[in-house]
């Protein structure tokens, strides 16, 4: 009797602890930064970073030209580019992590002004 007790306790434990246990998917990470307009001439640093499991799918970035998009980029990525007072400084990115981070970010210094904008996006895995 006291045998069959201690296997039902013990069943019952590890029942408990597997339906305690849960599973986390995987998240879509959509980022994107306000387009900003230098008040000056200045030179533009965009980057990607990832922690953990982060990846991502695609990114766009901003030029004097128009738009730059790199499929599947390998982070950490950064690329340094020219901007005009009258150039659209933003970046947007497509990504998933399931236990990590993602973060796009610009940076601007030209004489006499800067700008930065940054969007970030984190799922955590206990």
């Amino acid at each position: 009797m006291k045998k069959r007790l201690v296997y039902i306790v013990l069943l019952s434990v590890a029942v408990i602890g597997l339906i305690g246990c849960k599973k986390t998917k995987e998240i879509t990470c959509n980022l994107s930064t306000a387009a900003s307009k230098p008040p000056v001439e200045m030179t533009i640093i965009y980057t990607a970073t990832q922690t953990g499991d982060g990846t991502l799918s695609s990114l766009s970035y901003a030029t004097i030209s128009g738009i730059v998009t790199v499929q599947n980029p390998s982070l950490p990525w950064t690329v340094t580019v020219p901007a005009l007072t009258s150039t659209d400084v933003a970046i947007s990115a497509t990504g998933t992590t399931k236990d990590g981070s993602l973060k796009i970010s610009y940076d601007g210094v030209g004489s006499g002004g800067t700008i930065s904008g940054s969007d970030f996006c984190e799922q955590q895995t206990n």
